[in-house]
């Protein structure tokens, strides 16, 4: 019994969630052009599985961690900066069309396409998430705001202009 109420629950949480980013892209009037959710004929799972073979390291044939950015594998800089949402326009260029994608539940993401000032405006105004991810749709880069609120970037370009902006140096943070 106990299972099944807990199973409810984080279903629900999920509606919650999805409900929550739809109604905020609605109420803030926001261009399908600068976001919209990955539906099932989108590839999301083959973006998925190219987000994680590009980005982390694997220990497992088919299981997948929920949290990536305790398993990147590439170059990466760690900043525990007060206002992570304040540095996304200054890392990523305001044109670029990219991947953003949430857990909610911790075993499952919600995938979406955008601009990086409509995915800043859903994650301002969204009080479910809990790990969320925004990835170059080249798979150059991904960023990371986690749990703790902390700004992870990983890949080529983007990890240097973390450590440019907050003035870490390589190998410190």
């Amino acid at each position: 019994m106990c299972f099944y109420l807990t199973n409810m629950l984080q279903r629900k949480k999920w509606e919650n969630l999805r409900a929550d980013i739809e109604m905020i892209v609605r109420e803030n009037d926001i261009s399908p052009d600068d976001f919209k959710a990955l539906g099932i004929h989108d590839e999301w799972q083959k973006i998925e599985e190219n987000i994680y073979h590009t980005f982390c390291r694997l220990d497992h044939p088919t299981s997948r961690p929920v949290w990536l950015w305790e398993y990147f594998k590439l170059d990466e800089a760690y900043s525990p900066v007060s206002y992570p949402l304040e540095m996304l326009e200054q890392l990523v260029d305001v044109a670029e069309d990219l991947w953003f994608f949430v857990n909610g539940d911790k075993d499952k993401f919600w995938f979406y396409q955008g601009k990086i000032k409509a995915i800043r405006k859903v994650i301002e105004e969204c009080s479910y998430m809990d790990e969320l991810y925004i990835a170059s749709k080249k798979y150059d880069w991904l960023i990371c705001i986690n749990h703790h609120d902390n700004l992870i970037a990983t890949g080529n370009i983007i990890p240097e202009r973390l450590r440019d902006l907050t003035g870490i140096e390589p190998g410190k943070d």
